[in-house]
Order: structure tokens, then C-alpha cells, then sequence
């Protein structure tokens, strides 16, 4: 098990790509170990024959650990013949004949009890005609009666190891609600003329490219931190010092089936929606085959959840830790709303708002808020550039 880097220092064996007696070639991809932060592909780092596995599917293994034995080509085969074992010879065990008459045994027949079960009272151990008699008058054993089958403790619940990204998920986000003052501000928008807009320029784009309801919020978060630039932060616990960071990283929640994981889309500002839209789809897909690369999990500035994919009405997202806000995307409802008097049905979204209040005031977080729901309501504010 190498050293991977970032502090890793132990994994689990996700699968094995190769088999004992393979043939590999240096750098082929033998197994996929899964750390706590992401599954990693461990290339051979030779070329040959697999002489032996050391571990088996889902063990835990550390850096340093020998997991694979691996015969370089032109080394000699090792062989540890072994002698076959002589199986011990089993002598089969003397059956005694039962001792009845003729007789006797056709009497047994007729009463259909079984002779060779029978303990015989006459000379010599002999099955006389009363012993089968007797057999034949004992009343019939009561079936035995049926229990109901009560399930064993084990099958009442399941135990599930911490470990691997379930155990990273766990640590971040204690380690985010011990470390941030956490506050949710929460909004809506008519996303009306979004959902217009979004649909016309993906029947324009006629397939070429298809323009998702994420990258807007992508667009609309990044033009909104340029004119709040003390929501684009973190803080430096052990200098005491705020960070304010002048370039934008967008960390995008992605429900995969081992957990949720945070890829993070780099220099968001420098790219159009389509790009973005493109880009967005690599990094989810890419994400939930288990292939994200550690270098494209870390770096983030805000990060975006959307749940709304799923359900809900509106939650309170927890910060993604050291960023200092995260934004939730909740399902898009018709609602009725007053537009100049008059009640019409509009497609509204809410927009939960949480901010680390140690460095955010609820004043300025609202302010962003304020303008991300701007964007969003009036996207055309943010197609400049787009092609």
C-alpha cells in the first residue's frame, strides 16, 4: 500500500482487477482502495505474474502493508511442492443381523413395524412375535408442535462499520458545527422566467449541449460573491485570521450511494454557463463511478446542495467546513403569487442561506442572498459571455 499523500494513512480493498496467476503489466491497475477521501486505483508497479493476494475484498489495509506478491518476468517460479495427504483408511462398521424367525419378520411386516428397530426379549436377544405385538400396540408419538420461528438478535439489526468516506463524513461535519457559529437564512425566488429561459436555450442548443438549472445557481452565486467578497471566506483558527479569497471554487454536494462527496468546480468565474453546464456533468458523473481524483475534492470556496432534486420544501444545509456558506437549491413549486394584482401561478423555489456568524454578519449574508435571488429572477443578467 503506498503512500497516497494528504495524510492518508490507511484504506479498505474496494475490489481487486486482478486474479492469482495473472499476468500484469507495470502500471495496469490492480485494485481499487477506498480511503477517506476518495477511491484511489493502485497501479502495479511492476511487470509479471501474480503470485499471491495478501488480503480479500473489504479489508482494511494500511500504508506499508504488503497486499499483492508480485514475479517479476525472468525471475524464477517459486515452488513449495507439497506431498498429498493419505487419507486415513476407514473401516466400515460390522452390521449384526437381527435374530426373528421367518415367521416373526413376515408378522412385523404385516403390523408395519420396523424389526430392526425392535430389542428382541427372547434367548439370546431374539425377536419374538409378542415384542413386535407390543411394538404394534403402542399408540403413535403426537407430532411434535410447530414453533413459531423467532428471529436471532443478529437479523434485528446490522451493523455497519464507520469507516472509509462514511467515517469523513462524520468527522466534517462535527468538526463544522464545533468550529462555526452556523445561522440559516432563509428566501425565495420566482424562478418563472428561469425555467422559460432555460428551456428555450436548450431547444436552441438542439442537442449540442444542454444547459442545467445548476449551472445558473453556479453563475448567479459567483456574480453575487464578487460584490460580497466577506462571504468568498475562511478563517485561520491558529493565526486568528480571516481569509478573504479572491478566486472562486464552487463545491457541489453529490449524493453518491457510498455517501455524500464534494467535488469542487475550480475557477467557476472564468467560465460560461454552457461551459460550466458541460463541466458540472464530468464532475457528478465522475464523482458517483467512484473515479474523482483527491486534487479535484479540496479547494473550495462556497459550496452548492441540491436537494431539490429529490423533494423537499426547504432544510437547513450545514457548512462545508472550512467554507464559511453554503446555499441549498430546494425543489421548484407552482405557487400562487400576486403579480400586479393579480394572482397567477409561478414557479417558486426557497433558498436556504447557512453562514459561519462568527465572520458573516446576518446583514450581509442576506445582502448576498438578496442578489443571488436577483440573478435568478432576472437570468439575463448573467448570459453575458455565455456562447
Amino acid at each position: 500500500m503506498p503512500d497516497l499523500g494528504e495524510g492518508i494513512t490507511s484504506g479498505e480493498i474496494k475490489k481487486w482487477d486482478i486474479k492469482k496467476g495473472e499476468h500484469v503489466e507495470e502500471d495496469q491497475t490492480i485494485a481499487e482502495v477506498e480511503t477517506d477521501k476518495a477511491v484511489v486505483e493502485l497501479p502495479a508497479p511492476v511487470t509479471g505474474t501474480i503470485e499471491d493476494l495478501r488480503f480479500p475484498e473489504g479489508a482494511k489495509i494500511q500504508v506499508g502493508d504488503v497486499i499483492v506478491t508480485i514475479r517479476e518476468e525472468g525471475a524464477p517460479q517459486k515452488t513449495a511442492p507439497v506431498p498429498e495427504a493419505r487419507k486415513p483408511e476407514v473401516t466400515p462398521p460390522v452390521k449384526v443381523p437381527v435374530l426373528a424367525t421367518p415367521s416373526t419378520r413376515m408378522l412385523a411386516k404385516q403390523l408395519n413395524i420396523d424389526i430392526e428397530k425392535l430389542q428382541g426379549t427372547g434367548s439370546g436377544g431374539r425377536i419374538t412375535d409378542e415384542d413386535v405385538k407390543k411394538a404394534a400396540a403402542k399408540p403413535a408419538a403426537a407430532p411434535a408442535k410447530a414453533e413459531v420461528p423467532r428471529p436471532a438478535p443478529e437479523d434485528l439489526e446490522q451493523r455497519i462499520p464507520l469507516r472509509g468516506i462514511r467515517k469523513t463524513i462524520s468527522e466534517n461535519m462535527m468538526r463544522s458545527v464545533s468550529r462555526t457559529a452556523q445561522v440559516t437564512l432563509v428566501d425565495d425566488a420566482d424562478l418563472t422566467r428561469l425555467v422559460e429561459l432555460r428551456e428555450s436555450i436548450n431547444q436552441k442548443l438542439a442537442g449540442k449541449a444542454k444547459v442545467s438549472y445548476l449551472a445558473f445557481f453556479v453563475k448567479a452565486v459567483v456574480t453575487a460573491l464578487k460584490a460580497h467578497p466577506m462571504v468568498n471566506v475562511s478563517v485561520d483558527d491558529e493565526k486568528g485570521e480571516i481569509i478573504v479569497k479572491k478566486y472562486y471554487n464552487i463545491g457541489i454536494a453529490v449524493d453518491t450511494d457510498r455517501g455524500l462527496i464534494v467535488p469542487v468546480l475550480k475557477n467557476a468565474d472564468r467560465k460560461s454557463i454552457i461551459d460550466i453546464s458541460k463541466e458540472l456533468v464530468e464532475l457528478i458523473e465522475t464523482t458517483r463511478s467512484g473515479k474523482i481524483g483527491l486534487d479535484q475534492l479540496r479547494g473550495s470556496t462556497f459550496t452548492i446542495a441540491n436537494i431539490g432534486s429529490i423533494g423537499g420544501l426547504f432544510s437547513t444545509p450545514v457548512v462545508n467546513y472550512p467554507d464559511s456558506a453554503i446555499l441549498e437549491m430546494q425543489q421548484i413549486r407552482e405557487t400562487p403569487r400576486a403579480v400586479n394584482g393579480i394572482v397567477v401561478a409561478r414557479k417558486v423555489m426557497y433558498l436556504p442561506l447557512t453562514i459561519d456568524h462568527r465572520i458573516i454578519d446576518g446583514a450581509e449574508g442576506q445582502r448576498f442572498l438578496n442578489d443571488v435571488k436577483m440573478y435568478l429572477e432576472e437570468p439575463e443578467l448573467l448570459l453575458a459571455g455565455m456562447a
